[in-house]
């Protein structure tokens, strides 16, 4: 699940435009990773609105350009953020580091195809 990326989401986005698409790629991922980081400081720090707003633009991002599994993920570190509970955060956390490695990879693969 965490893999699950919806392509007609980015076609729809780029307008089916390679070049586009490529440039949106490459930004997402010069983005998100400081956005992973900032919610691990934040789950670090017991920070519960840190979390919720971080996990809010991770998702937001994630699920413009068809990241769906990868949001999904997001979206319970930004519902955990919301209660102020974040027993479950360090666990939700974990998945969202591996799922974005995944994503990385896939990302990039779609990159190199289209150059």
């Amino acid at each position: 699940m965490a893999t699950e990326f919806d392509y007609a989401q980015l076609d729809a986005i780029t307008g089916g435009d390679t070049e586009f698409e490529k440039e949106v790629l490459e930004e997402y991922l010069l983005s998100a990773p400081n956005d992973v980081a900032k919610l691990k400081n934040a789950i670090g720090a017991n920070d519960p609105s840190g979390v919720g707003a971080t996990a809010h633009a991770l998702k937001g991002a994630s699920a413009t350009i068809g990241a769906k599994g990868f949001a999904a993920i997001a979206l319970e570190l930004e519902q955990a953020g919301k209660k102020a509970d974040l027993s479950a955060a360090p666990d939700a956390f974990a998945r969202l580091e591996e799922a974005f490695g995944d994503l990385t990879v896939l990302l990039r693969e779609r990159i190199a195809k289209a150059a």
